[in-house]
């Protein structure tokens, strides 16, 4: 049995925040090649200037306590990546700035059960992230993507909207991109939102306000993508099967 946290960085469990700047290095550096500023070559970790302040990491651990997924969250009133790394995606005067959008970036997993197929999925993770997301007050996530992972998620069920001008200058390989987190959004992957946000468990004392869903979601009497309360135990998210890591910016 795994489960799935959130919070800060600061706050996280020392060793689950080590364990998280090893996957990402693995996952962004080792893995995709990324040259991201501020990370020297002989790093074992992978942070950044925005995983500080405000921002929400998401945390998915395998049965054995190892970090097998995860994703950070930040409220594009402050820094973020699509304002401050690439404006250059977003027509000018366009770039979002509400407590309503928040950025998902970092998000990366393997092995997870997949309920609508029976297979294992990284993406399996990526509604935990919209629920937790909605619970802040968002009303839609919006990110940097490839196109390869743009049909990726695509080919998951999410509604993904370009929210870009199209290829920029020296950006032709990623896209800005927009997902709304309505009722229709979460029933077209067969989840309750507020089943998913049960199952997380929050750590540390200065999350963003108290987490809290929207009047329209209702919890589901049973849901088979998650289970328990928070807090209450386990939860099935991560098995020691092989499958490819799934990543976004």
């Amino acid at each position: 049995m795994s489960h799935i946290i959130a919070g800060r960085l600061d706050e996280l469990p020392s060793d689950i925040r080590r364990q998280l700047g090893s996957f990402r290095h693995k996952v962004f550096i080792q893995r995709l090649h990324w040259e991201i500023p501020g990370v020297p070559h002989d790093a074992t970790s992978e942070w950044d200037q925005f995983d500080a302040q405000a921002t929400v990491h998401l945390v998915a651990l395998s049965a054995d306590g190892q970090v097998c997924g995860c994703a950070r969250l930040m409220p594009t009133t402050g820094p973020c990546l699509l304002r401050d790394v690439f404006p250059q995606l977003v027509s000018p005067g366009s770039l979002p700035a509400s407590p309503s959008i928040w950025e998902l970036s970092r998000f990366a997993a393997s092995g997870l059960p997949d309920h609508r197929t029976g297979s294992t999925s990284g993406m399996s993770l990526f509604p935990y992230a919209m629920a937790l997301a909605l619970s802040f007050g968002a009303t839609r996530v919006v990110g940097v993507l490839s196109h390869s992972v743009a049909r990726l998620y695509r080919r998951f069920g999410l509604d993904l909207r370009d929210i870009g001008v199209g290829a920029a200058p020296g950006r032709a390989s990623v896209v800005a991109s927009s997902i709304d987190l309505g009722p229709a959004s979460f029933h077209r992957l067969g989840c309750d939102p507020v089943t998913l946000l049960n199952a997380i468990t929050l750590v540390g004392e200065h999350l963003p306000p108290e987490p809290c869903m929207p009047a329209c979601f209702h919890p589901a009497q049973a849901n088979p993508l998650a289970s328990g309360g928070r807090g209450d135990g386990p939860l099935p998210v991560c098995d020691n099967s092989t499958a490819h890591t799934r990543a976004i910016v």
